[in-house]
């Protein structure tokens, strides 16, 4: 596959080049939270109860993965997102919880544990010269998120396969191909999962974007490659029932670099591009124009009856955040945090398209997953720009429901939790997790999706500091 042959070569090219480390700084206030975990992770560990008490019927294991090993020594990734895959497991049962944590054991990991120095390029970093890259998989850091398909727990990544991870002890199993012409293609951290079980995902390189379609199982269906038209940053995609919607921002790739973060360009005279397809048909497709802006992710999309189309997504005015201050939270004092703002894009059956603004400012948005693709009402996203909060907006409504955790408490990603027998979105809790930098710990939050105001109902606290996770999944027992 001429494409493929592309993807790879270009990954090889960014591995020979080579650039002084970055030097890093424990002492920013994101400090706690892009620490080294340890090597050897966390043995399953009893968390501490310190509010309220686990609701009846909350079983199951919140799952988290994000970067946790950034330096050795002087030798230091350049940014956020270059860190080592460390996937974490929250283990509620019997009204107590339990952590534990393993690195993704990758072939990036060996190596540099092995020599003791950051040697890969990465999205942000430029490695060594000659680092030994053939593919993608070579680079792979499995450190954005986490699904749970045929049994196993699968640590996922912007550019390749998937890790195959055991759900229970963590350990790594291997990378996941799903047909030897396809090995190593992109496949994102954001697959979307229809309520039959069928899982979607998509993965970009150049203007070519790759869509695929797997059983419930995870075994493969069906994978196409498509021209977009465009070398947009994609990160995150949304679905509904019948359509495949893929937001090209115009921050896009033009030249091959090192790192890779420095070869895009900011265009904001240029609109940001929504292509939607027809998930029976590719070639039958519809292109809506908004004006310029950037985004990370969507929360979810469903279809009104007459072919309205509606989906959330957090926005911000440019890519700031990834270019500059998602390095700076490694290298020096920087107390800057995401300004991604909740909105909904409407897309009308003629053409038309507009960005409802919510005043909401926030990101990592969820929504109730058994409603992957249909209709609903809510949104959580977590805000850390001053005083962490989480929120819940209803796009039906417009009332807006939230709570403060307080200064020096950074709030990370809450996922709807259905309550046992209950279909309603409200019928959830929320449970996520939160870096409490005055305990130095980390803590587990539950929430009741019909009243976020009135605080956790419970908070399990770990002797320790986790590192930042990005995203994660829920299993129940």
């Amino acid at each position: 596959m001429i494409a493929r042959r592309e993807l790879l070569a270009g990954a090889a090219a960014v591995g020979a080049l080579a650039a002084a480390p970055a030097a890093f700084a424990s002492e920013s206030p994101w400090g706690l939270g892009v620490e080294n975990a340890p090597v050897d992770g966390y043995a399953p560990a009893a968390m501490r109860r310190v509010h309220g008490r686990a609701p009846s019927g909350l079983e199951g294991s919140l799952y988290r993965n994000g970067p946790g090993w950034f330096r050795y020594g002087s030798s230091s990734t350049g940014h956020w997102f270059d860190g080592d895959g460390f996937i974490q497991r929250f283990a509620i049962a019997d009204g107590q919880a339990r952590h534990s944590g393993k690195f993704a054991d990758t072939l990036k990991r060996r190596i540099e544990q092995q020599r003791q120095e950051i040697v890969f390029p990465g999205f942000g970093t430029r490695g060594v010269r000659g680092a030994p890259v053939q593919s993608p998989d070579d680079i792979n850091a499995a450190n954005t998120s986490v699904m749970i398909a045929g049994g196993e727990l699968w640590a996922l990544w912007e550019g390749g396969s998937p890790t195959r991870m055991n759900p229970e002890t963590l350990d790594t199993i291997g990378i996941r191909p799903f047909r030897e012409d396809l090995a190593a293609m992109p496949f994102t951290a954001h697959p979307k999962v229809e309520p039959n079980g069928r899982i979607w995902n998509i993965g970009a390189y150049g203007q070519r974007v790759i869509i695929w379609r797997l059983a419930a199982n995870g075994v493969l269906e069906d994978a196409q490659v498509i021209d977009v038209g465009s070398r947009s940053y994609l990160h995150d995609w949304a679905v509904t029932e019948r359509h495949l919607i893929i937001p090209l921002q115009p921050w896009v790739h033009d030249r091959m670099t090192a790192p890779m973060v420095d070869g895009y360009t900011w265009h904001g005279d240029q609109p940001f591009r929504i292509l939607v397809l027809d998930k029976n048909d590719y070639s039958n497709r519809r292109t809506y124009e908004l004006p310029a802006m950037f985004y990370f992710h969507t929360g979810d999309a469903w279809e009104d009856s007459d072919g309205t189309i509606r989906f959330d997504l957090c926005a911000s005015p440019n890519a700031h955040f990834v270019t500059e201050q998602a390095r700076t939270m490694l290298q020096q004092d920087s107390g800057e945090t995401p300004s991604a703002e909740l909105a909904l894009a409407v897309l009308h059956p003629d053409g038309r398209a507009e960005l409802q603004r919510s005043g909401i400012h926030g990101e990592f948005p969820q929504t109730d997953r058994r409603r992957q693709g249909l209709a609903r009402d809510l949104v959580v996203i977590a805000n850390d720009r001053e005083v962490s909060t989480l929120g819940l907006m209803n796009w039906r409504t417009g009332a807006s429901d939230s709570y403060s955790f307080g200064a020096g408490q950074m709030v990370q990603e809450h996922l709807f939790v259905p309550k046992p027998g209950a279909s309603g979105e409200r019928e959830s809790w929320l449970v996520g997790v939160t870096l409490n930098e005055r305990e130095r710990a980390t803590e587990v939050h539950v929430f009741d999706a019909a009243s976020i105001s009135d605080g956790p109902v419970v908070i399990w606290r770990s002797r320790y500091a986790a590192p930042l996770g990005f995203h994660g999944t829920w299993r129940g027992a």
